[in-house]
């Protein structure tokens, strides 16, 4: 009954998106509608903030719904049906950091709409899984180029892969940065962030001041995995968290949200996972209070270089994920880091860095300034600017499709 309530108000607002007058209504999701972070929260707020133009935040959870309205932020959800599909009707525009934007029964498919993905990582893994069938691949760039622009972070992904891997137009393809990284130039930012680590003395009952943190931000695999780390010949769990309170570190990790590792870490005294009970946290404001970021093949590492901070790499599947996933270059000399081959080799990698950082993130400098050179255009420093003056055109009327 409810697939065929649902066809039969699908049929009938593909009638009516075209017949309502679009205004300066914006709506913004994230990844997923549970969570609130990346690029899409970024420029909702400072747009929040702006009072320019009718601005919503669409969500499923709660707690974020909690955190908005006390925030004096506008959002919509299904607990208020008839504003969120009146407010869907209004849309100019809908925003997302992925490859699916909110369009509750296909409304904001209208002509009138535009449709915006801001993104929300590239790197070298920024490929369509090399074993996907046809119609799998096929259905995945049909997906993205379902968006009117798509954004990019520098002129190599926007003028090559955009078309070479998923078949975008050169029209479609805008170059404006992220915004979420936007404090990764704010040198006062970054020092208020690395020395008071907020999110860290909550989350840990006994961190101090000296305590140091290592992010870990696994990406997902397109087959049945464990956590990597605990894939790492000679791992121990109770032997690594000796190892943490030793040299007072904390290690906080998360886990992508499309397909999910079979076994995990569990919590420790040192050892946290960020899962949906923490639907606000943000990877951005993590990496700023991270000392080391330990990655395999996450986009995170591009983003980690802009702060110039040390990267260690696990990869012992790292054979395997080349052979189904794949990367657009030859990963392994494109990584800011040394890549741990056991779980002595990680433990001697982490012990180099405490003796002296600066030493080893300055080893990797070439690989730095490469990696960002090709996915991160630095002068992408004001990423929010250039978004809101894009959308401003869009408003205005000064941008068709």
């Amino acid at each position: 009954m409810k697939s065929f309530i649902k066809t039969i108000l699908t049929l009938f607002f593909s009638v009516l998106r075209d017949k309502v007058k679009k205004n300066n209504v914006i709506i913004f999701s994230g990844t997923d509608n549970y969570s609130y972070n990346g690029n899409s929260r970024y420029l909702y707020e400072h747009l929040s903030r702006e009072h320019k133009y009718d601005v919503y935040w669409y969500t499923k959870s709660n707690q974020v719904k909690n955190h908005l309205a006390l925030n004096k932020f506008k959002f919509l959800s299904l607990s208020n049906p008839f504003k969120l599909i009146i407010t869907a009707l209004r849309a100019k525009i809908v925003i997302n950091d992925g490859d699916s934007y909110f369009n509750i029964f296909k409304i904001c498919d209208s002509k009138d709409t535009y449709k915006i993905s801001l993104f929300h990582g590239y790197g070298p893994k920024t490929t369509i899984a090399a074993k996907d069938d046809d119609n799998t691949r096929a259905l995945r760039i049909n997906r993205i180029n379902k968006f009117d622009y798509i954004n990019y972070t520098s002129p190599y992904l926007a003028n090559n892969i955009s078309k070479t891997i998923f078949g975008i137009p050169s029209h479609k393809a805008k170059i404006l940065g992220f915004p979420k990284n936007d404090n990764f130039f704010n040198k006062d930012i970054i020092n208020k962030k690395i020395y008071d680590k907020s999110f860290c003395k909550d989350l840990f009952a006994n961190f101090t001041r000296d305590s140091k943190v290592i992010l870990y931000t696994p990406t997902w695999r397109p087959y049945k995995y464990n956590l990597p780390l605990l894939d790492l010949s000679g791992f121990n769990v109770d032997d690594f968290n000796n190892f943490l309170k030793k040299n007072n570190l904390f290690f906080v990790y998360s886990v992508h949200s499309v397909r999910k590792p079979s076994e995990l870490l569990g919590n420790t005294d040192r050892i946290k996972l960020i899962n949906k009970s923490y639907p606000l946290y943000d990877t951005n404001e993590m990496m700023l209070e991270s000392d080391i970021l330990l990655n395999d093949y996450a986009t995170t590492s591009v983003e980690f270089s802009i702060l110039d901070r040390p990267q260690v790499f696990c990869m012992p599947d790292y054979d395997k994920y080349c052979k189904r996933k794949g990367f657009i270059e030859d990963y392994k000399n494109t990584i800011p880091g040394k890549a741990a081959e056991s779980y002595d080799s990680l433990m001697k990698i982490f012990k180099e860095i405490l003796g002296n950082s600066e030493n080893y993130t300055l080893s990797f400098n070439n690989q730095r300034k490469n990696l960002l050179e090709k996915y991160y255009n630095l002068e992408n420093y004001n990423s929010i600017d250039n978004c809101s003056k894009f959308l401003s055109n869009i408003i205005n009327g000064d941008v068709s499709k």
